[in-house]
């Protein structure tokens, strides 16, 4: 996976990211599961619960905290484009719904 490696994510991190949970053993840093959790929640919802954010907010500072927000809208702003014009997807390219459970 191109944006995988390059983020560093290991097989077993991509598996639990298209197949897993936040609480898989893969994610040994608290922050890293938040941050799973409130993308998860924005994507599933469009909103983040006051607990969650709590959490995040004792993690991450508040530019971090807009960073996520907004990126996780900038994706998808761009998927609904992409989408809608029917932008051809890459040939060859991988996708993370490629990837299965061990």
């Amino acid at each position: 996976m191109v944006f995988a490696d390059r983020a560093g994510l290991t097989p077993a991190e991509v598996t639990s990211l298209t197949c897993g949970s936040p609480d898989d053993p893969s994610w040994t840093a608290g922050r890293e599961a938040t941050l799973i959790r409130m993308v998860d929640a924005l994507h599933d919802s469009s909103d983040v619960d006051d607990e969650l954010w709590r959490c995040a907010q004792e993690l991450l500072d508040e530019r971090q905290l807009l960073d996520v927000l907004l990126l996780c809208g900038w994706y998808h702003a761009i998927c609904f484009a992409a989408r809608t014009a029917r932008v051809d997807l890459e040939r060859g390219a991988p996708r993370f719904a490629d990837i299965t459970a061990a």
